[in-house]
Formats: C-alpha cells, structure tokens, sequence
C-alpha cells in the first residue's frame, strides 16, 4: 500500500497530535503511536491514512464519496 501520510506533520512521539484526526494518535502494539489524516481522491473519495511513527505500520481505508 502507497501511504502518503507525513509524520513530519505530526507530533512526533507525543500522545496529543494537532495534525491528527480527532481520537489520534492512538498507542501501537510496538509502543508507537499510531497518526491518522485524511485525504481527498476525486476517483476514490475519502482516503483515511494511518501510520506508526515507531514501526512505521501503515493502514489504508477507503470510503466512497455519497
């Protein structure tokens, strides 16, 4: 999967994040914590994308525009 997710809009390594979705970041499994952003896609719609800033996991999820 193709993130584009910058961490380097986030606050790194910090449990309160301004350039996080509301409820993020949230604790990863490795001990990162895990951002979140959206993004807009005129052939997708909405792309929400998350990224560890630790182990770097990434996890994609599409929803379609209504």
């Amino acid at each position: 999967m193709n993130a584009t997710i910058h961490l380097s809009h986030h606050d790194v390594d910090q449990a309160n994040c301004h350039g996080c979705l509301h409820g993020f970041p949230r604790k990863c499994s490795c001990g990162g914590h895990i951002h979140a952003e959206t993004r807009m896609n005129e052939e997708s719609g909405v792309s929400i994308e998350y990224k560890c800033d630790k182990c770097d996991f990434v996890f994609d999820i599409e929803e379609e525009e209504y």
